[in-house]
């Protein structure tokens, strides 16, 4: 799947791109609207097909460009690739599927160089050369000095020939690095490896970034700490979900076109929770059944997984030919970095969520009050309370009297002030009875009580907020007695569809239905000024809760029957 990755209002934004094309710009009407400055209304499109992505100008303002210059054309570009929409960057990313990605046709080649280290235990600092005790199946074997047969069975060596000869290549190794006329010993290299690793991580997990960008600079420091030259990042988003590619480069930067991870190496990471130094083969399986089988590829690998607390989120791996193997140095600065970053990921995975509450919460709030919010979000069906569907509900409409000839008086910018004073006072009443706000329309509010919670008395709730709005008018007059304003509430209840009603690219929640169109015609063919009038619908629901006055039966336009209307007097004496 690929994916766009940008920011919108201060805030990493991703968009999931689909088969076929993809409008971007500010206008409404585009599949990708971002409320960029540098933006034209139809700015860039987007193409994916056949698995390939193009990237085409719309006629913008501010034109398209990348690495420089002027996308002229249709340019295809490829995961990892940067552009900018006018002064908006924007980067291709692609996530491939655990079954894109893993293989069977992978075998590890059992050698002396072989080497496993569990990382669910507590160890002493990094490069310290020391190891606490731990309860695990390998508590007491020095790190590092585990080998892996080609069957995956861990087992500690019986003679420590191999060990000793790990440790005098490694002296070799240090002793060919000198400062001055120093030599450096191999634990002096290993701290200023892990002091330069410590310091980039540090910068990472201190500051909260997005996490794409945590990802790509995960990588970027293991090609800085280890000599490795490709690399994969693999993350699940939950204990129950496959893995999924998120990052996988060259150390040039490029794509690897054929990506193929032996899949018993991942699931025996991710599992036993070990690090892995070995040496890995791909063949090819057409191959088996003859008995012939031929190595296409050979390469040095180390893969560790990605563990926070309890939880294994993914894995990071890293390769090189044959003729470049890793050393057991190597491997302990992978499994440090492997440890930072996973909370570094897990942080970023934290905050995702808390921007997706917060831009959640931001929505629910034009419609509910601050008590239904909390409901709707803490009972974790945040967007099942959305989907349409019917319910009886009780449908309020209000609306200024006399509004037209008022406006003819007063400036633009004092109508607005007007407005935005009115509905506020006015909303806040509705959330104090825990009412939803569907909408305003010109001078007329319409708010709905019984969705998108349940409400059992929603018509006694919708009463009472008319007689506190109406009460709160009759404040807001006092306080501005040059500006006296009047009002008209009509009440009704009854069965109506209730949801996210709208296009696929614009969609909002909303009431349909007669109990909605016999409310609207209540209130601007029956309530006077001042009044507050209810259906026999609405009246049946809430019993003497109220005092009524009866207005007889009223025939409104576009109904065939008549019904009874009654006046909201106040509660009972």
């Amino acid at each position: 799947m690929f994916t766009l990755w940008f920011v919108d209002g201060g805030k990493s934004a991703a968009y999931p791109l689909r088969e076929g094309e993809t409008l971007i710009g500010r206008a409404p009407a585009c599949d990708l609207v971002i409320n960029a400055p540098t933006l034209s209304r139809r700015h860039a499109r987007v193409r994916v097909a056949n698995g390939r992505v193009f990237l085409r100008d719309a006629g913008s303002t501010h034109g398209c460009t990348m690495n420089g210059a002027p996308v002229v054309g249709e340019r295809q570009i490829v995961a990892g690739d940067t552009f900018y929409l006018g002064g908006l960057q924007v980067r291709l990313a692609q996530d491939l599927e655990e079954g894109e990605v893993l293989s069977d046709a992978h075998h590890v080649i059992d050698e002396p160089g072989t080497l496993l280290r569990r990382v669910d235990q507590r160890q002493a600092p990094p490069g310290s050369g020391g190891s606490e005790p731990s309860s695990t199946p390998y508590a007491g074997v020095p790190r590092g000095s585990l080998t892996a047969t080609a069957t995956g069975h861990a087992t500690v060596p019986a003679a420590t020939n191999v060990d000793r000869r790990a440790r005098v290549d490694d002296r070799r190794q240090t002793d060919t690095v000198r400062i001055g006329d120093n030599r450096r010993s191999g634990r002096d290299r290993r701290h200023g490896r892990f002091l330069n690793l410590l310091t980039e991580i540090s910068k990472t997990l201190v500051t909260v970034q997005p996490l794409e960008q945590v990802l790509a600079r995960v990588v970027d420091l293991l090609f800085d700490t280890v000599p490795a030259e490709r690399a994969f990042l693999l993350l699940r988003d939950s204990m129950d979900q496959p893995l999924t590619a998120r990052v996988w480069r060259r150390r040039d930067g490029s794509v690897p076109e054929k990506v193929s991870l032996s899949r018993t190496i991942i699931n025996r990471v991710m599992h036993e929770r070990v690090a892995m130094l070995a040496t890995d083969a791909l063949y090819d399986p057409r191959l088996d059944a003859s008995g012939s089988i031929q190595a296409m590829s050979i390469r040095s690998f180390m893969c560790a997984p990605l563990w926070n607390q309890n939880d294994v989120i993914g894995v990071l791996y890293c390769d090189n030919p044959r003729s470049k193997k890793f050393t057991a140095e190597d491997l302990e600065v992978f499994v440090a970095l492997c440890n930072y970053a996973a909370v570094a990921i897990e942080q970023a995975r934290v905050s995702q969520l808390l921007f997706a509450e917060t831009k959640r919460r931001e929505r629910l709030q034009r419609y509910h009050s601050p008590s239904v919010i909390n409901r709707i979000l803490h009972d974790g069906s945040a967007d099942g309370r959305f989907v349409t569907q019917e319910r009886d509900i009780t449908v309020m409409f209000c609306d200024i009297v006399g509004f037209t000839t008022l406006c003819e008086r007063m400036s633009p910018l004092s109508i607005g002030d007007l407005l935005n004073d009115f509905f506020a006072r006015m909303g806040e009443v509705i959330f104090e009875y825990e009412g939803t706000l569907d909408k305003f329309i010109g001078d007329a509010i319409l708010a709905v009580f019984g969705a998108p919670l349940d409400q059992p008395d929603h018509a006694t709730r919708a009463v009472a907020a008319a007689l506190g709005m109406r009460a709160e008018l009759a404040r807001a007059n006092a306080e501005r007695p040059e500006r006296t304003l009047r009002m008209r509430i009509a009440i009704n209840s009854g069965r109506a569809l209730t949801g996210d009603i709208g296009s696929p690219k614009r969609r909002e929640f909303t009431v349909l239905g007669d109990v909605v169109n016999t409310a609207a015609r209540l209130e601007s063919s029956v309530a006077e000024p001042g009044q507050i009038v209810i259906s026999e619908a609405t009246r049946a629901q809430i019993a003497s809760a109220f005092e009524l006055r009866s207005l007889g039966v009223v025939t409104l336009r576009g109904r065939e029957s008549g019904l009874e209307a009654f006046e909201v007097i106040g509660p009972p004496r």
